[in-house]
């Protein structure tokens, strides 16, 4: 292909190209821009032009796009997010007027100690909004490609381009009803105690195996699983109200422990500590933005999670 003066290209080809790749489907993606068939069409065929291939292929009532097309997916949908960013972000970054929203990737594991962190983004920068999202197996793209701003998480996590900022460590504890019949003589649990009683787990959906079953098998212990739940929160609520036991974070079930009338005793087998750490990509390292809603969730979950000797910077 010949060297192409940008300027002569009218970058709303690439929307459409983006829409074509996202529908596989003429009709489709002329729908989702807003525009007639007979302008979508014509706008294909100004792309087969300049790309020199024919991008997409009839198959029934649908477009199947060539090697080609599916080559370019990639790389446009980066360059759409740039874009998108570019527009979308204030030249002189300000707090106190921003409307950005910020999207953080949290498992539901660390959800009590989003309020705190939700309150000092709202006191410091009060027209921005937050959106937490569960973690999932995109997660390194997700930031890759703007769609989010940070994850936090248990780590350690590698991917490329990704930055890591160690937050601090968790604890595990065994959560149960302060009358919880185990604690007859005292609140100290026996291994043979906490298996006669059964269990709940929280099964979020992650393939990877949990620390706690882990940490179990090389123990040589078994436990009796007596509910699955979703959720952390509904683990809890459940624990409060049976004879089941929860092995959980200490420093996450702290804060709910007095509502719910729960106690937290050590686990009678060792289950190592658990990092948590943030995720960003270094796309993203400098922008003012980023760089703000870094420092808060930095911050913030270090103090919740009693990090002492903090080194370098976010």
């Amino acid at each position: 292909m010949n060297e192409i003066d940008i300027s002569t290209i009218d970058l709303n080809l690439l929307v459409t190209l983006d829409a074509l790749l996202a529908e596989g489907s003429v009709t489709r993606a002329a729908r989702r821009l807003g525009i007639g068939q007979p302008a979508a069409s014509h706008a294909l065929g100004r792309l087969r032009e300049l790309f020199e291939d024919p991008l997409f292929v009839r198959a029934g009532r649908a477009v199947v796009p060539t090697p080609r097309a599916d080559a370019l997916r990639e790389p446009l949908a980066r360059l759409l997010a740039d874009v998108a960013r570019l527009v979308r972000h204030e030249v002189e970054f300000d707090a106190a007027t921003t409307t950005r929203s910020f999207v953080l990737i949290c498992p539901d594991l660390l959800a009590p100690l989003l309020p705190r962190m939700s309150a000092r983004l709202q006191g410091v920068a009060p027209r921005a909004s937050l959106e937490v999202r569960n973690r999932s197996g995109d997660d390194a793209r997700a930031l890759e490609l703007g769609q989010a701003d940070l994850a936090v998480g248990p780590g350690p996590a590698e991917g490329a381009g990704l930055q890591t900022r160690g937050l601090g460590t968790i604890h595990w504890g065994v959560v149960a009803r302060r009358s919880h019949p185990a604690f007859a003589r005292g609140r100290r649990l026996r291994a043979r105690a906490w298996a006669e009683h059964p269990h709940v787990l929280v099964k979020t959906g992650s393939s990877s195996r949990s620390f706690v079953a882990a940490a179990l098998e090389r123990a040589g212990v078994s436990r009796r699983i007596g509910l699955v739940v979703p959720t952390f929160l509904a683990a809890l609520v459940a624990v409060a109200e049976t004879d089941l036991f929860f092995a959980a974070p200490r420093e996450l079930v702290a804060p709910l422990l007095p509502r719910l009338d729960l106690v937290v005793v050590s686990p009678p087998i060792e289950i190592p500590v658990i990092p948590i750490v943030a995720l960003w990509h270094e796309r993203y390292h400098a922008d003012p933005a980023h760089r703000f809603f870094r420092g808060v969730v930095v911050d913030e979950f270090e103090a919740s999670l009693k990090l002492r000797g903090r080194s370098g910077k976010c």
